[in-house]
């Protein structure tokens, strides 16, 4: 007669694959929060942008948006920093890397801006956010180099 219970073999059976259906879920979760970080700072870049223009408006006055040292800067025609966000994981922008394309992005006293680009990258995912001649922002998904 047969005893009525569960193997060793059994028993580890069963945890191999709870260990495996574990360790693909976790990929997955590594991966959903990379994409949240990475679509965090691109909501934040987008409101500085925003800011930017309406600093330029309501100050009659050229804004340039620029990265400096692990920050992004909103700066005021005379040089001075009105804000700053840092960059770099632990920071304002969790991200592994931040580029702007031309060097500065400028706000006219009218909100319009000289068409530029901010690239955001983290664990091989990419944003694209394209600044268009009237300070508008929209995002694109880019694939890694």
């Amino acid at each position: 007669m047969r005893s009525a219970g569960t193997t060793l073999v059994e028993l580890l059976i069963a945890l191999a694959v709870i260990l495996t259906l574990s360790a693909l879920g976790w990929s997955g979760v590594q991966r959903y929060r990379a994409g949240a970080a990475l679509q965090g700072a691109a909501r934040a870049v987008s409101r500085q942008l925003a800011l930017g223009r309406t600093l330029a408006v309501s100050r009659r006055e050229t804004i340039r948006f620029r990265e400096g040292t692990a920050e992004v800067l909103l700066l005021a025609a005379d040089g001075t920093a009105l804000s700053r966000l840092g960059v770099g994981r632990g920071t304002d922008l969790p991200v592994d890397s931040l580029r702007i394309r031309p060097g500065t992005i400028r706000f006219n006293a009218r909100g319009h801006a000289g068409a530029g680009s901010v690239y955001l990258w983290r664990d091989g995912r990419g944003v694209r956010l394209v600044c268009n001649f009237l300070g508008r922002v929209r995002q694109e998904f880019i694939s890694a180099p």
